[in-house]
């Protein structure tokens, strides 16, 4: 059985469902008042079910501190990341990556039809190769904005990777 969120001015309840059609919908309720009470209804799924997540196809390329910068536009530098096996930086475990930003959006960039942006912080699933790396958002990347690609920090020219990845938020 599922059940459903009902919003009345700012109060939470939960009650069960037979609705299965759409996501939202309305009902009418008369208080006790008299006043009638038009409510949004959101189905909510039980935590078990399974959850879409939604993934596309992108290039990857990469960038090392020779040729930008030890900095990225987070403020962490390279001495604050460790660098794996492959010479790929990390942060936390996770593969730094420089996106398509909303922090462009600011300077004047343009974002094209279909790009995905992201902020500083933001975590994603890159799979290189067939494999699942975790992946933390700690840099801007002005064609990015105009391409979609995803561009991996690596330690230096030996360690880049210029691939087809899938990326899953």
């Amino acid at each position: 059985m599922k059940k459903i969120l009902l919003l009345i001015l700012g109060i939470h309840l939960m009650i069960p469902s037979q609705i299965s059609s759409a996501e939202h919908k309305e009902i009418t309720i008369n208080a006790q008042s008299g006043v009638k009470i038009v409510a949004k209804i959101e189905e909510m799924h039980n935590e078990t079910e399974n959850t879409m997540q939604n993934s596309y196809e992108t290039r990857m390329t990469s960038y090392y501190p020779e040729e930008t910068s030890n900095c990225t536009g987070s403020g962490l530098c390279s001495w604050d990341f460790q660098v794996n096996d492959k010479g790929w930086y990390t942060y936390q475990g996770k593969l730094v990556v420089a996106t398509a930003t909303s922090y462009l959006l600011k300077y004047g960039f343009i974002l094209y039809k279909g790009v995905h942006t992201y902020r500083y912080g933001d975590e994603i699933t890159l799979n290189i190769d067939g494999v699942d790396y975790q992946a933390v958002v700690r840099d801007s990347c002005g064609n990015c904005m105009k391409t979609g690609r995803i561009d991996l920090f690596v330690s230096n020219a030996n360690s880049v990777k210029d691939t087809q990845i899938i990326v899953k938020e």
